[in-house]
């Protein structure tokens, strides 16, 4: 079993989330991770302009300051997105960062969009897997020496929850190797539930959604690249994703993209889980909804696949937020799956299969 360990987040004035995050760092073995001179990646995600969940920048100031007191040189790094919005290019990505508090004075180390101006800057590695032969890994990402994952675990649309694996798959990679890992998730409209506000139409990054005769929204197939933007926006659920068939496939890439970005440096990727702020949806919508349940504490780890377990046992031994979009869930699910009705542990078993990492794991309470 993968060792996982674990601190709360009771804080006082002499043990806050500095000294917790520290003090795992040092109790997780990651000494040597990194070596003098070193450059270390910090993954982590800027937040789209409007939502207030993601993990805050003093809170990445932690490890900028752990790699810097180990002589290596820190930056903080996200890729452009495949969707509409202030992070699809890296101007208005850099932009968006610096609005939500990402800079040298606050960080303490430079920010870099990993995959360039246009997410065009990538390295393209070789791979033998189901889905994949080649794949298409952010340069910085790939240049880095090593990398500590930071991630917001929360819900997440397409996957039911978002946290290590999904960060490294989506997050270090450009648009066009997500475009790979989203090509079969084709959403389909509702028309009963669909109020024709366009807000689908908006936001559709290769305009393959219009209003039919009955000004209805109406999504070309043959267009779609199936990023899920629709999905995500929709403020009536009227574009559900067809997962019978979708999901399986969207998790096995992403599982695969995964275990191909970290094994360009085996040994060389930490992670770190908060559970903290825990939202329905991801951090790339510009909104956030209210958490589904308390902060809960800190994980880290060097598995990929055991540090999201864990972070998904603990959410789900929750009790749901009053008022929060999982209070009077359906008992009968655990909390994740009750969120938006998804096989959210087929990412995970499918993840060990490949040699991802261990759903088996001992927490180690610190």
């Amino acid at each position: 079993m993968s060792d996982v360990y674990f601190v709360d987040f009771r804080s006082s004035s002499m043990d806050n989330i500095t000294s917790k995050t520290k003090r795992l760092f040092e109790r997780a073995g990651f000494d040597g991770t990194f070596s003098n001179g070193d450059f270390v990646a910090v993954k982590t995600h800027f937040g789209e302009y409007g939502n207030l969940a993601y993990l805050p920048a003093p809170l990445i100031r932690i490890f900028v300051d752990l790699i810097k007191e180990r002589g290596a040189k820190p930056f903080i790094t996200d890729t452009n997105t495949l969707y509409r919005g202030n992070r699809n290019n890296a101007l208005d990505h850099l932009s968006n960062a610096y609005q939500n508090g990402f800079l040298m004075e606050s960080v303490g180390a430079p920010v870099i969009i990993a995959d360039g101006l246009r997410g065009n800057d990538f390295r393209e590695v070789s791979v033998d897997m189901s889905h994949y032969h080649t794949l298409r890994i952010s340069s910085a990402v790939y240049d880095a020496d090593a990398v500590i994952v930071t991630s917001h675990v929360k819900g997440h649309e397409l996957y039911g929850i978002g946290g290590a694996i999904k960060n490294v798959a989506m997050g270090c990679i450009p648009p066009s190797g997500k475009q790979t890992i989203h090509s079969e998730v084709k959403p389909e409209v509702d028309r009963e539930k669909c109020t024709s506000c366009g807000t689908c139409i908006a936001k559709c990054p290769v305009s393959a959604i219009a209003f039919d005769s009955d000004k209805k929204a109406f999504i070309d197939s043959n267009t779609c690249i199936g990023c899920g933007e629709c999905v995500v926006v929709c403020p009536f659920d009227a574009i559900p994703v067809v997962w019978e068939s979708d999901q399986p496939r969207l998790h096995e890439r992403t599982a695969e993209y995964a275990k191909g970005i970290i094994d360009t440096k085996k040994d060389k990727w930490l992670f770190f889980n908060y559970i903290m702020n825990v939202t329905p949806e991801c951090d790339c919508n510009y909104w956030n909804d209210v958490p589904v349940v308390r902060n809960i504490g800190i994980l880290a780890s060097k598995d990929p696949v055991a540090i999201d377990r864990a972070s998904a046992d603990l959410i789900n031994r929750e009790e749901p937020l009053p008022g929060s979009k999982l209070w009077g869930k359906d008992t009968a699910l655990d909390n994740l799956t009750a969120l938006h009705k998804l096989n959210w542990i087929y990412l995970y078993e499918y993840a060990e299969r490949i040699g991802l990492g261990e759903n088996r794991y001992n927490l180690i309470e610190i």
